[in-house]
Parts: structure tokens; C-alpha cells; sequence
């Protein structure tokens, strides 16, 4: 990791200065209009840098009064560089490259405007494809400031209408488009703290005399916010906040900019997210604490560098924004949090460090043995018990402490050795690890029903993978665990399952990722031999399921000027959609939000009369034709 150079430039300014571009430093720029009603009060729903579950926001939302169809105009003259359409992400969305070097982006589009909508069109046809991307070189489709390219919609992983707008360097890198002074958004509203969280790191390590994560409210004084109770503390500790912006008049939760942490007055850690390449943004599962955005879906920033994160804007002192806490005292923590208008607020609390205690005070409800595993150490608590013997693995172990009198908590260093069972009197664990995962290096693991394969740097950190294999024979179904779905993983794995069962129509069967509840999730897959072979970016459990139901197809529309169609599946999903009238191809527009398929003549003297036929097909190529004739 790149750790030198970000502390010689900590060490060379002035912390809690606002003199940065993403934060104050938005002072008008006349190389840019803003792309909606420019001059005109706008107001967004979404700003750079904010936590989204898999990546960081990597421009603004700007909102369009709930509707669609609003001018999209460009931002700068320039010429048009890409058009990409497609189902999911950005939807219909239009790339202006500029003289000056950057590109900006406006996406969920509802449709292009001008010559190059003409020319999308045409290639649609061209390629019988409803999703493409195109490259154009200069002069191909140049445009002037101000000029509508676009109207926007909805389209793409929109959650409503809206304008996704992100400004990007000469080398794809994102810019904070509010760094470049846009009138049109006033804002004069500081950040938000809601909770800091800390979290014990080591075994050695105690919040409050306990280990584990523990959440406190904060209270708010004025625009600023206080911990009014110092917390206790001993060892290496990771502080997280859970913590948004607002802009003015809007009830949106929007990104922080700069973070800035000090403790006793020394610097120990900030991020500066006002510019960012997208090869980094699944480093963001490692900058939340991912487990937390799964179980609760609260995204807390971390208020130090984690194993394997590898993002760039971090400056951090030697321990990377841990605490080590060892020498009694107090220590006064300060964090500042400052938007891209330079609006700012504070956190401040107290962290009094105290040697741990074998007994600590406290409730807890432990009536039985039970487990977690935080980092690298494993954490199993018993109800007290005078006449009851701890083992681990056979060894007979005491409580690193005692909880109130009635919880006793062990503790062990992972990396000390994979341990497989526990027994406290008559009750037992077992815990089931079965392989240590190295995080740099390709590895893999398998067992008689299954095998994971991981390449190089697939996982952010150590795994302690546990793999597990069951049967419903009710159900003549078979389910294969390989990890915990709170594991993140930064590239795919390839998952070989082994099943045990007879399947008849193999063709049939798909890998799905099961949630909680049991609900199934495609992963797709195929049969090699009598394995089944997918690659998934989720650890957990896993099945195989038959999907032999066509998708449905509902005709909305049927005139010699429009076709509507309504499709939905209702396992494996749609893969594909053709439409032909008099056996010649028909553009059709999708939206998999609303489940719609709308047509788009050739020309507008086209005509849809005589003979119409769709054809859907799903994920295991399950078909499903409507015929129908328009006269």
C-alpha cells in the first residue's frame, strides 16, 4: 500500500483547511452550464462520493419535478464521443468529450435528441439489438453548449426520473461536478452525524471492558455534535461514522466530501473524495463496514484504511486511522465533516483508555453457547456456570472475562489456528472452518459436493472460509454453502457444485444464491459433465433449480403506430426479446423496472399491420411466442 507519500503530504498542511477542490472551492466556472433548466434553481437527490451498496456515486441526481422528458442540454461544447443503451445501470446515456480534455456523462435518459438519435436508431436495426454501445471520433457528431441532446427519463437501474450527470478527466477519473460552482444548486446546510461506532480489532482490544462493535448517538449542539459520556477503551480500536449531507430544502441524504479525524490533536486520518477512478470503486465494500450494510443496511464510513483497501484519497498516520489506545488517559477525538460547498460540522467525544478487567459490569440474555467471528478473532460466550469446564479443541481454557456474572467470553486469534469445536458441559459448537484463504494469492478449496476456486486478490482479506452441504428430501432439493454472503469479494469466484441427486432435463436447472428468507437469485451456470459450473461474486448458500415456465407475455398495445407488451418471468429472468412484424425486425424499448416492451418504428411511414409475433426468452431458454395479426 501506498501509506508513505499520503503521510509526508499530511504532515504538510494544514489539516482542517478548506482550500481543496471538493470542499469550498466553488467559486463560478463559465466553461460549464448546468445540463437541466440552466439558470434556473435545481435541486439533486444524490452527490458524488455518497455510499451506494456497491460503489461510490460517481456524479449527481439531479432531480426533473418527478417526470420525464425535461431538455438535457449540453454542459459544454464539445462533440459526442459514446451512446450506450442497456437494460440495467446507465440505461439510454450520451458521453460529450470537450476540448479542454474532460468528458461528461448524462444518463437514465429517455431518449436522444438530434442527428446521433437518428444513427442510434439506424445501428439498433442494423444489429437487431436493443442494447449497444458506440464510439465516435470528432466531427462525427459535434455539439454546442447549451444545445439539447437528450430528453431525460428513467431508464436503466433508475429509481425514478431523474439526470445522472458525472464530469470525468482525460483519463476517465471521476470530478466532483459541484467543485466547478454551479449556481443553480444553492446550499448552505452542514453535514450530519447520526452514530459512531467502535470496533475492537485484536483480541486484546476492549470498548467499555467488552470486545466486539459497539454503536453510540450522538447529540447535536447547535450545527455540531458531542458524545456527552467519555467511552473506555484499551487497544487497537477502528472507529466508524454513520453520517450524510443535506442540501438545502431537500430531504435527500447526500454524500461528505472530506472527512477529517484528530486525535489529541494529532491528525490521524481524512478522506478527500473529490476525485476517484471506477477500477477502485469495489474498494468501497472494504471502506463501509459491509457487514453492518448487510444485516442493517446503515453504511458507515470507517474512519481508517482496512486490509485490503486499496483507494487513494486517504491520508493517514502511521497506525492508517487506527487507534491504538495503551497509555491511561484521556483522548479527545474531533472529526470534521465538510461538504463540496465547504459547509462544515463537528463530532467530538472523549476516549478515556483503561486496562481491562477479567469482570466487567453489565446485562447481557446468555442462556446458551454461541459464536461470532469479527476479523481475525473468534468470539464465543457461555452463561456462567460454576460447575461447568470450557474446551476448545480439548483444551480446557478461562473466560478472557465475565460479563455482569453471567456471561463468560472466550476468545481466539484465528490466525493462530483454525479451531473445530467447542464444549461447555453438555452443550458444543462446531464451528466448521475448514480452509484459511489467503487474500493476495489464487487458491482454492473443494470437498466431495463442491469447490471454490478464487483468483489472485478475489478477496479483500483472510477467509475463514466454512463450507456445509445438506439435503431436502421433501423437496428432492440439495443446498451447497461455500462461505458467508458477509464476506465481500472483489472479483468473481468460480463455484463447482457436485450434486448428490438425480436431475432429469439438466437443461433446465440454473445455480441460484439463496437470501435469508429463501428466495432464489439467478446466478446462472452450466453443466460440465455431472458438475455444474458458475461464477458468482456472492459467498453463501446455493442451490440448483428447474425453471421449466416460459416467461409471460401480455400484448398492452396493439396498433398499426405503437406495440406494448408486458413481460415478466418468474424465476430464471428475461434474456432476450425479438419482435417481428411481416417476419422483419422491430425495435423494441425495455424497462425491466415497469416490465414494459415499446416499439420504435424504422420510419416514421412505417406501418405495423399484418402479421406481429414476439419472442422472449428466458435465462434457460424457455421460449414463449404471442402471435397476433393488425389489420
Amino acid at each position: 500500500m501506498r501509506y508513505a507519500s499520503f503521510i509526508l503530504i499530511f504532515l504538510g498542511i494544514n489539516f482542517y483547511s478548506q482550500g481543496q477542490a471538493s470542499n469550498g472551492n466553488t467559486s463560478r466556472n463559465d466553461y460549464y452550464i448546468f445540463p437541466i433548466k440552466p439558470g434556473e434553481r435545481n435541486s439533486l437527490s444524490g452527490t458524488m462520493g455518497e455510499l451506494r451498496s456497491s460503489h461510490f456515486h460517481a456524479g449527481i441526481d439531479i432531480r426533473t419535478e418527478g417526470r420525464t422528458g425535461l431538455p438535457v442540454h449540453a454542459a459544454a461544447s464539445g462533440y459526442i464521443s459514446r451512446i450506450s443503451v442497456s437494460r440495467g445501470g446507465y440505461g439510454n446515456a450520451l458521453y460529450i468529450q470537450h476540448p479542454n480534455g474532460h468528458t461528461t456523462v448524462y444518463a437514465h435518459l429517455q431518449e436522444f435528441k438530434g442527428a446521433v438519435a437518428e444513427y442510434v436508431k439506424q445501428m439498433q436495426y442494423e444489429q437487431q439489438s436493443f442494447e449497444l454501445t458506440l464510439y465516435f471520433k470528432a466531427g462525427e457528431f459535434p455539439v454546442k453548449q447549451g444545445e439539447v441532446v437528450a430528453l431525460s427519463g428513467n431508464s436503466g437501474s433508475s429509481g425514478g426520473p431523474h439526470v445522472h450527470f458525472d464530469l470525468r478527466d482525460r483519463n476517465q477519473d471521476l470530478l466532483n461536478p459541484l467543485s466547478f460552482g454551479f449556481d443553480e444548486i444553492p446550499d448552505h446546510t452542514p453535514p450530519v452525524a447520526e452514530k459512531i461506532a467502535l470496533k475492537t480489532l485484536t483480541k486484546e482490544s476492549r470498548v467499555n471492558g467488552t470486545f466486539g462493535r459497539f454503536e453510540y448517538a450522538v447529540k447535536r449542539v447547535g450545527n455540531d455534535y458531542v458524545i456527552d459520556q467519555p467511552i473506555s477503551v484499551h487497544g487497537v480500536i477502528g472507529m466508524e461514522l454513520y453520517a450524510h449531507d443535506r442540501l438545502d430544502n431537500t430531504r435527500f441524504r447526500c454524500g461528505i466530501n472530506l472527512l477529517e479525524v484528530s486525535i489529541n490533536d494529532s491528525p490521524t486520518y481524512s478522506h478527500d473524495i473529490s476525485t476517484f477512478s471506477f477500477n477502485e470503486q469495489r474498494n468501497i465494500l472494504k471502506h463501509m463496514d459491509y457487514e453492518q450494510v448487510r444485516n442493517d443496511g446503515e453504511r458507515f464510513h470507517k474512519l481508517y484504511v482496512d486490509d485490503g483497501n486499496y483507494l487513494r484519497f486517504y491520508t493517514v498516520d502511521d497506525h492508517k486511522g487506527r487507534i491504538h489506545a495503551y497509555q491511561s488517559g484521556t483522548l479527545p477525538v474531533f472529526i470534521r465533516m465538510t461538504d463540496s460547498y465547504g459547509n462544515s460540522s463537528t463530532l467530538s467525544f472523549k476516549l478515556e483508555v483503561k486496562e481491562p478487567s477479567e469482570n466487567v459490569a453489565g446485562s447481557v440474555n446468555s442462556d446458551k453457547l454461541s459464536w461470532q467471528l469479527q476479523e481475525n478473532t473468534l468470539r464465543i460466550s457461555a452463561p456462567v456456570a460454576s460447575n461447568k469446564e470450557f474446551q476448545l479443541d480439548g483444551t480446557v481454557l478461562k473466560p478472557d472475562y465475565v460479563t455482569g456474572n453471567i456471561e463468560a467470553v472466550y476468545l481466539h486469534d484465528m490466525r493462530a489456528g483454525l479451531p473445530q469445536l467447542a464444549i461447555y458441559g453438555t452443550d458444543s459448537i462446531s464451528f466448521g472452518f475448514d480452509q484459511m484463504i489467503p487474500h493476495r494469492l489464487a487458491q482454492s478449496y473443494e470437498r466431495r459436493e463442491l469447490k471454490l476456486a478464487f483468483p489472485a486478490e478475489a478477496l479483500f482479506d483472510t477467509l475463514y472460509l466454512q463450507t456445509d452441504y445438506a439435503q431436502d428430501a421433501a423437496m428432492n432439493r440439495e443446498y451447497f454453502t461455500a462461505g458467508s454472503g458477509e464476506i465481500p469479494l472483489r472479483k468473481n469466484v468460480t463455484l463447482t457444485l457436485r450434486p448428490q441427486l438425480e436431475y432429469s432435463h439438466r437443461e433446465k436447472y440454473a445455480a441460484y444464491i439463496l437470501d435469508a428468507g429463501n428466495n432464489a437469485y439467478y446466478q446462472g451456470g452450466s453443466w460440465k459433465g455431472d458438475e455444474f459450473v458458475f461464477t458468482t461474486r456472492e459467498l453463501g448458500r446455493f442451490t440448483l433449480l428447474p425453471d421449466d415456465r416460459p416467461p409471460s407475455v401480455s400484448a398492452v398495445t396493439l396498433s398499426a403506430d405503437k406495440l406494448r407488451f408486458r413481460i415478466d418471468d418468474d424465476l430464471s429472468g428475461i434474456d432476450s426479446f425479438n419482435c417481428y412484424v411481416n417476419g422483419k425486425w422491430v425495435l423494441m424499448y425495455y424497462d425491466y423496472k415497469q416490465k414494459l416492451l415499446w416499439s420504435e418504428k424504422k420510419s416514421e411511414s412505417d406501418k405495423f399491420t399484418g402479421d406481429v409475433k414476439l419472442v422472449v426468452t428466458d435465462n434457460v431458454n424457455n421460449v414463449k411466442e404471442f402471435t397476433t395479426k393488425i389489420n
